[in-house]
């Protein structure tokens, strides 16, 4: 796959929302050994479409952080996808892989009220724009806050 055809694609057609969802032409397949289930490999989006560009595309990080935060407007599918970046932004700045960091506090912030406001539906179940549905996302998003209230000090739970 050609990620920088892909995301130069998503950025022309104003289409980086469905870039961050893995919707239709944007879909990255994820391993069909993944222990669990995602709308698109969360991961390689992250690092091949917005880390590894940012000498080639201006404001890449405005872009993506622009784009977290209209997920989080979403549907609780959407808020999921947009917590699953966010735990993979905060792996990769662990490794010190991140070309670019995160204001945590500020989108943690975010987060914590996209949380609220969806937790009865993270609860049961979210069904991607694909169709594959994870169950009880819930238990992910709590085991995310523990770690970060641990490692970090803030959490993304009230």
């Amino acid at each position: 796959m050609n990620y920088d055809v892909l995301i130069n694609t998503a950025i022309e057609k104003n289409e980086v929302l469905q870039l961050l969802r893995g919707e239709k032409e944007y879909e990255v397949i994820v391993s069909e050994f993944s222990p669990d289930i995602f709308p698109t490999d969360i991961t390689s989006v992250l690092v091949e479409c917005f880390y590894k560009q940012i000498k080639k595309i201006e404001n890449i990080e405005k872009i993506f952080t622009t784009g977290l935060e209209k997920l989080l407007l979403g549907d609780a599918g959407d808020v999921y996808i947009a917590v699953l970046y966010f735990d993979a932004c905060i792996f990769q700045e662990e490794r010190n892989k991140a070309t670019f960091t995160l204001d945590r506090k500020i989108i943690a912030e975010k987060i914590r009220t996209a949380l609220n406001e969806k937790k009865e539906q993270l609860q049961e179940s979210v069904t991607y724009k694909n169709g594959m549905t994870k169950k009880n996302p819930w238990k992910n998003i709590e085991n995310f806050n523990n770690y970060y209230c641990k490692k970090y000090d803030f959490n993304i739970i009230e």
